[in-house]
Formats: structure tokens, C-alpha cells, sequence
């Protein structure tokens, strides 16, 4: 008995183009509701997009306070131009004290000295007057508008010291010049004090 043989690339041809059958297509399918508990927070990308370069910011700048100021008034923020500090009532002063200061013949100062005149009540120094190269006799003045800090009352009866600093520097040293005026009251005019005495 004979058999027929296919030949082996026919078989293989038909089994290409009609023996085989594509699968089916995926069916698509929905997915599940998502409840709250699933979602991500929403985070600070997704909230809102990023302005754009060049974008003016949406949040209010500084109020111009300048604005609102009366004429002639110092802009916010500036020095008190009579020495007050924020916050810190000014300076009480009952009026100032004036005089002459002499120098005792004896003494001898330089052009490098320096001239402190202090105003103290007890052991608190109300005020504090500067000079640089003083000649005696010296005409002197202060009052509340020397005050070492605002809100101290500059008030009699004080006493007022003059005192020559050989270093310039005004913590009492050795060899410094002094007189002082004790219990002047203020407002006071005429005062006469001299300085004659060495610190040792």
C-alpha cells in the first residue's frame, strides 16, 4: 500500500495562513471605584501649578507707612533726633545748669586732655557732657538733654563734676583732674566750681 506524503513546507504553509486561529482581543474591563481611603493626598505640586518667571507674587508687599506720616516727620524706623528711646518716655528735665569751670594754678593740662562734666544724684549718673581740648576758664552748661538713658529725670539737687582725663578715656584714672559742686539745684545759673584736686 502506498502512501501519499505531503511535502513538509506545504503542511507548515497551510498551517501558517489557515490552520491556526488568532486569539481573541483583550475585552477591555473597568476598574473599581476608588474610595476615599485609597486616594493619595493631594500634595503641594498637584494643589495648584507654579506661576509662571517673571509672575508678580499674589501676596500684599509692606504697607508704605511712609505715606500716612505728617509732613516733616522722620521716617519710621529712624533715630530720635533728641536722644529718646522706643518705648521709653523722654527725659524729665526740671532745666539745665550753667557756670564756669576754673582750673586751680597749680594744675597744668595738655591739648590731649579731655573734659568730662557729670551731673550725679547719689551714685546715679544723670547726665554726662564731653569736651575735647577745654580752656580754662571753661563756660559749661547741661541739663537733661546730656542724659546718659531717657525717662531718668534730670532733677536737683545733683551734684557736678568736672574732671580732666589725661587718657581721654572716661573711667576715673590716676592723675586725672577733678573738682566738683555738690548739691546744685536745677535749674541753677552762675555755678562756680574748680577743679583742684589730683586722683590717686
Amino acid at each position: 500500500m502506498t502512501t501519499m506524503l505531503r511535502p513538509l513546507p506545504l503542511v507548515l504553509a497551510l498551517a501558517a495562513c489557515g490552520g491556526a486561529t488568532n486569539p481573541p482581543p483583550p475585552v477591555a474591563t473597568t476598574s473599581p471605584a476608588r474610595s476615599a481611603d485609597d486616594l493619595s493626598p493631594l500634595s503641594s505640586r498637584d494643589a495648584k501649578p507654579a506661576p509662571p518667571a517673571g509672575a508678580a507674587s499674589a501676596l500684599p508687599g509692606p504697607a508704605d507707612t511712609s505715606a500716612s506720616l505728617p509732613p516733616g516727620h522722620p521716617p519710621v524706623g529712624a533715630p530720635d533726633p533728641h536722644g529718646n528711646l522706643a518705648g521709653v518716655g523722654p527725659t524729665r528735665s526740671a532745666g539745665s545748669i550753667t557756670g564756669t569751670i576754673t582750673l586751680e594754678p597749680s594744675l597744668k593740662t595738655s591739648p590731649a586732655d579731655v573734659l568730662y562734666l557729670i551731673a550725679k544724684k547719689g551714685k546715679t549718673t544723670l547726665a554726662v557732657r564731653k569736651v575735647d581740648k577745654p580752656a580754662f576758664p571753661f563756660a559749661f552748661e547741661i541739663s537733661g538733654g546730656d542724659a546718659m538713658m531717657s525717662g531718668i529725670a534730670f532733677e536737683g539737687p545733683v551734684d557736678v563734676v568736672a574732671r580732666v582725663s589725661r587718657t581721654g578715656d572716661a573711667i576715673p584714672a590716676k592723675g586725672d583732674l577733678e573738682g566738683t559742686a555738690k548739691n546744685v539745684k536745677v535749674p541753677a545759673k552762675g555755678v562756680s566750681l574748680t577743679i583742684d584736686s589730683v586722683r590717686q
